[in-house]
């Protein structure tokens, strides 16, 4: 069992509280830059492991309806495919299930990269499983059960609302069960809020209540993968994972409720014969969406690994913090590789800081 090496929520932490970095390229890569040199000879990413959180795959020209008017956290199946060709270029890729096992060998001897998703969205299977199948490399996705069984992710809902003409009665639904706000009419606002003022179960009730009412059922939208395409990439070879019941934020839970959103979320999957990969994608992945009751959970279940999705780069072993980041529209490889340093130089200054460094 890997042990903590730094105290809860340490190092994502520490990351989030990083001032954002802008990195100046050293004088010997300058140099070879502005000579046409291959960029590669001078810089590539130290050992560690890096692991790639993405979301949503689309192709721009055919968008499904719910892609038309959920944008956030996507990537086309173009930059997509030049992410995985660059990375590869430069990397080992890796199954996240054998992360762990390289510390007990000794810590990476190279860069290592791993490619993860969350919500288990349909266009995972559809766009982005024949791009890893061609270079042979194994993602994990994870999944909520009541979205396999028809529920969708209340963002969704949310962002087809305001840009289709029910923004206000949004509005006025959520004015009714959270009165002291003070909600906008104004389509873009609304939406930022319904994350800034989330609050557990009565934004997601609140939501698809006013989407059933003037669009339809939530279902029809087929924005998230079913049991069976679950099923149909676990047989393909990919890692199944743990992403908890009903992708409710585990901070605003008691112990009782986080043990059953996790515990749930495995006997769903048990049920279904898909056996899940010992890891927790702890739901929207920030140090303020987990406290010290997924802190009590963690330590009672030491064959179990927590992941956020703040960013910066595995450097370290951990138990319950290990780190994701987004390459977010860089797609060149000079734009990889600044973005690669910039994790590093995140995560480097984050352990400073958590041992009191300034």
């Amino acid at each position: 069992m890997l042990e903590d090496q730094w105290y809860w929520l340490g190092v994502q932490e520490a990351m989030e509280s990083v001032k954002p970095i802008t990195l100046r390229a050293p004088w010997w890569l300058r140099l070879g830059q502005k000579q046409c040199l291959p960029v590669e000879r001078f810089l590539a990413p130290p050992p560690g492991v890096y692991i790639l959180v993405y979301h949503s795959v689309v192709d721009p020209d055919h968008r499904q309806e719910w892609e038309r008017h959920y944008r956030k956290g996507e990537v086309s199946v173009q930059r997509f495919a030049r992410q995985l060709d660059i990375l590869s270029d430069m990397m080992t890729p890796l199954p996240l299930s054998a992360v762990p096992g390289l510390w007990e060998r000794g810590g990476p001897d190279r860069p290592y990269f791993v490619v993860t998703f969350d919500d288990g969205l349909s266009n995972n299977l559809r766009l982005a499983h024949p791009l890893v199948r061609e270079r042979g490399i194994c993602p994990t996705v994870f999944v909520c059960g009541d979205y396999a069984r028809g529920e969708v992710f209340y963002r969704i809902l949310a962002s087809i609302l305001v840009h289709t003409g029910w923004a206000e009665a949004l509005a006025q639904a959520l004015q009714q069960v959270m009165p002291e706000i003070l909600w906008s009419r104004d389509p873009e606002t609304l939406f930022i809020q319904t994350k800034r003022y989330y609050r557990i179960d009565f934004m997601e009730q609140a939501v698809e209540r006013v989407f059933t009412t003037y669009v339809g059922p939530v279902e029809d939208l087929k924005a998230h993968m079913t049991v069976e395409e679950v099923r149909q990439l676990s047989r393909e070879g990919w890692e199944i994972a743990n992403h908890t019941l009903a992708h409710r934020i585990l901070s605003a839970m008691n112990l009782e409720n986080v043990t059953r959103a996790i515990q749930e979320n495995i006997e769903f999957w048990q049920r279904a014969q898909i056996s899940l990969t010992p890891f927790l994608a702890y739901p929207v992945g920030r140090a303020c969406d987990v406290g010290p009751n997924v802190q009590q959970f963690m330590r009672a279940s030491p064959g179990l690994h927590g992941i956020y999705a703040g960013g910066g780069v595995n450097l370290h072993p951990s138990h319950a913090e290990w780190l994701r980041f987004s390459l977010g529209m860089a797609e060149t490889r000079e734009q990889i590789l600044e973005a690669l340093r910039v994790e590093v130089a995140r995560t480097r200054a984050a352990f400073v800081r958590i041992n009191g460094g300034q």
